[in-house]
């Protein structure tokens, strides 16, 4: 208990020295959270209908949600709100990366973890970017039918094409088994603000978030396994992105079993990120 309470004590100390984000940043990161919630919902959604139908309405990606959301009612409305929160996610990644501040990280974080941020503030502004894109009718249909020559045929085409696919999809590979491991050691408590959070939201932020980062690392290593395949046969039409994954798992031994699991996995980050909205330190 005592140490607990030094624990506790020293949290408090570092939150009133440390050097903190503006009010609106906060509200911008927070808004950021909440869309990021909004895509994992969707994309639950649609590994649900592969299950339903056999294939997705639509791509099982971050631009299939958001072609998804744009066919509901009020669509342009709700993506014009979420498009706003994921460039809300962007910037406070982006600042992030850029100073070097988070509260949830008690140390100074590696160059590897802003680099980390860096890089998911660049999939989040692709993500605005696309949204932007379907509002002004710029976007397809986003069917899995309609997909363009992927990156794998693009780089196959390079000199030492098959060893930079290769590279590519060990370094997606490596990446996948890193979160796996991270999802199940991570302190989730570290990202929260004990002060306000009740004990069921911690409990429950460590259940969510766990399934949910297996799930993504599960997912990646789905696509990895696919990428190197395309590298070792030379061969560009192996490639599959995730949507493209996902039905060839549908069509295995007890794959909409494994889909139905991702699909629970991906509402249950989606629950982690709302609980990240109210309670994260930021």
């Amino acid at each position: 208990m005592a140490t607990g309470a030094r624990r506790a004590s020293r949290e408090v100390a570092a939150e009133l020295h440390r050097p903190g984000p503006s009010s609106s940043l906060r509200t911008a990161a927070r808004a950021g959270l909440a869309s990021r919630a909004v895509i994992y919902v969707m994309l639950g959604v649609l590994a649900y209908l592969i299950v339903a139908h056999g294939r997705p309405p639509s791509q099982a990606s971050g631009s299939g949600a958001l072609t998804e959301i744009a066919k509901q009612p009020a669509g342009p409305f709700l993506l014009g709100l979420l498009s706003a929160g994921l460039l809300c996610y962007a910037g406070w990644r982006l600042v992030q990366a850029v100073s070097g501040i988070d509260p949830a990280v008690p140390e100074r974080p590696s160059a590897w973890k802003r680099a980390g941020w860096l890089g998911i503030a660049v999939i989040y502004l692709a993500l605005f970017a696309q949204a932007l894109s379907i509002l002004t009718g710029g976007g397809g249909s986003g069917g899995p039918a309609n997909h363009p020559q992927g990156p794998a045929a693009t780089i196959l085409s390079w000199p030492a094409g098959p060893f930079l696919l290769g590279l590519l999809g060990a370094a997606l590979a490596v990446s996948a088994v890193a979160m796996a491991v991270w999802s199940c050691v991570h302190d989730y408590r570290e990202t929260m603000d004990v002060r306000r959070a009740p004990d069921w939201s911690l409990r429950l932020a460590r259940v969510t978030g766990t399934a949910g980062n297996l799930t993504r690392a599960a997912l990646l290593a789905l696509v990895a396994s696919y990428t190197l395949l395309a590298a070792v046969d030379d061969a560009p039409s192996k490639e599959k992105s995730l949507d493209q994954s996902l039905e060839a798992v549908m069509h295995t031994p007890a794959g909409a079993w494994w889909i139905t699991l991702a699909a629970t996995g991906l509402i249950a980050y989606a629950l982690y990120s709302v609980i990240e909205v109210r309670y994260r330190r930021i």
